[in-house]
C-alpha cells in the first residue's frame, strides 16, 4: 500500500496532462491509491474575478466528480482512486466555502493557506513583497491563519504545512504559532501531509521540515504523502526520500482516507542510499 493524495488535474488550469496519464504514472511507480485533489473553485472572490488559472470553475465541479467516478470504476481492479479537493482557507470566508465543502461526499479535503490578506505569498510573481517585511511576522500570521482553518473542522489533511519557506525565507528564531498549529491538528484529529514538491522549489526541502515531522510524531499526528503533482511525471516523485524522512522521524505508518475517515497502513521499506 502506498498513497499519493495531492494530485492536480487539467481542470485546475495550472496542471498539465489528462487523468489517464496521471494514473498510468502512479501504476508504474507502484502507487496503489491516488487522491485527485484539484484546486477548489475560487469561492472567496467575486464571481466576475474568478478564473480557472489555479482553480476548478464552480460550473465544472460536477463534471470533475463524474469524471473521477468513471475512472474509479474503470480502474477498480488496478488502483484505488479517491476524490478530494485542495481547499484554500481565507479567514472570514468560512460560510462562502460551505457550498463547495457540502457539494459532495469528499474522501478528504486538504487545507491550504496560500494567501495572507490579498498577498499570494507563494506565487513567484509576488516574491518582491517579502522585501522589507519581518519574516517572523509573516510566519506568525501564516500559522495563525492555519490555526483558524484547522479549527473550522472542515478539513482532514493539512497541506504543505510550512509553505512560507518556499523561496528560502526562514525565521531567525522559533515561532511559537508553529507548535500551536500542530497542537490544533492533534486536538481536532487532522493528518499532516509530507509534500515532496518542496524538493522541486527553491527551498529544496519537503514540506514540512524534518524537525516539524519529529514534533508531529511526538504528538501522535498521522501523516499522508502528497506529490503536489501538476504534471504526470510528478506523481509519487521523491516518495523514497519522503518515506526515509518519515521513518527517521519515527513514523511506521501513513494514513489512508475514505469518506473523511482514515486508517493506517504500514510504510513500505525503502533502502537508504547513504
Amino acid at each position: 500500500m502506498l498513497c499519493d493524495y495531492h494530485i492536480h488535474t487539467h481542470r485546475c488550469g495550472d496542471a498539465k496532462g489528462d487523468y489517464e496519464e496521471y494514473i498510468q504514472e502512479a501504476v508504474q511507480k507502484g502507487i496503489t491509491e491516488i487522491g485527485l485533489s484539484g484546486h477548489c473553485p475560487q469561492y472567496f472572490l467575486p464571481k466576475k474575478e474568478r478564473t480557472r488559472q489555479c482553480a476548478i470553475p464552480e460550473e465544472e465541479l460536477e463534471l470533475y466528480i463524474q469524471e473521477i467516478e468513471f475512472l474509479k470504476r474503470k480502474y477498480q481492479d488496478t488502483m484505488n482512486i479517491r476524490i478530494g479537493l485542495e481547499m484554500d482557507y481565507l479567514p472570514g470566508k468560512e460560510n462562502d466555502a460551505l457550498p463547495v465543502i457540502n457539494f459532495y461526499s469528499w474522501d478528504y479535503l486538504l487545507l491550504s493557506v496560500h494567501f495572507l490578506g490579498d498577498w499570494a505569498f507563494d506565487n513567484p510573481q509576488y516574491i518582491h513583497l517579502y522585501e522589507g517585511k519581518n519574516i517572523e511576522d509573516i510566519y506568525r500570521n501564516y500559522y495563525r491563519t492555519v490555526i483558524q482553518g484547522i479549527r473550522t473542522g472542515y478539513f482532514q489533511i493539512m497541506a504543505h504545512f510550512d509553505l512560507p519557506k518556499k523561496f528560502g525565507f526562514r525565521p531567525s528564531s522559533p515561532v511559537e504559532e508553529e507548535t500551536e498549529a500542530l497542537l490544533a491538528c492533534q486536538k481536532i484529529g487532522m493528518a499532516l501531509e509530507i509534500n515532496t514538491s518542496g524538493l522541486r522549489k527553491p527551498v529544496r526541502e519537503t514540506y514540512p521540515s524534518f524537525d516539524i515531522l519529529q514534533k508531529a510524531h511526538a504528538l501522535g499526528i498521522p501523516v499522508t504523502l502528497g506529490s503536489d503533482a501538476h504534471q504526470p511525471a510528478e506523481v509519487g516523485k521523491d516518495f523514497d526520500q519522503a518515506i526515509l524522512l518519515l521513518r527517521k522521524a519515527g513514523f511506521t505508518h501513513a494514513a489512508q482516507f475514505e469518506q473523511k475517515k482514515y486508517h493506517l497502513y504500514p510504510l513500505p521499506a525503502i533502502k537508504s542510499s547513504e
